[in-house]
C-alpha cells in the first residue's frame, strides 16, 4: 500500500500514458481516458475499488469529469 496523503483541492501531477477511469453503478468501466501529455489535476479524494483487487484510487477532476486513477500514478507537485 502506498502512503500518499493528498489534500482535497490540491493539484497533483499525472504523467503521460496514465489511464483514468469512470465506473458504472455495477463497478465496471464505463469510460476511460489515456492522458497523452502530463497533467496537473485537482485531487478530490480517495477510494478503494474492489473491482480492481482492492486497489487505492484517487478521484481527480479533469475537464468537468471526475476520473479514478491508480494511486501509484499520482504524484504531489513537490515530487517533480
Amino acid at each position: 500500500m502506498l502512503n500518499k496523503n493528498f489534500k482535497e483541492g490540491e493539484y497533483v501531477y499525472i504523467p503521460s500514458g496514465v489511464v483514468g477511469y469512470i465506473f458504472d453503478d455495477a463497478g465496471g468501466v464505463e469510460k476511460y481516458i489515456k492522458f497523452k501529455e502530463p497533467k496537473l489535476l485537482m485531487f478530490l479524494g480517495q477510494e478503494i475499488d474492489s473491482g480492481f483487487g482492492g486497489e487505492h484510487l484517487c478521484k481527480l477532476f479533469y475537464e468537468g469529469t471526475v476520473y479514478s486513477i491508480h494511486q501509484e500514478n499520482v504524484y504531489s507537485r513537490g515530487e517533480l
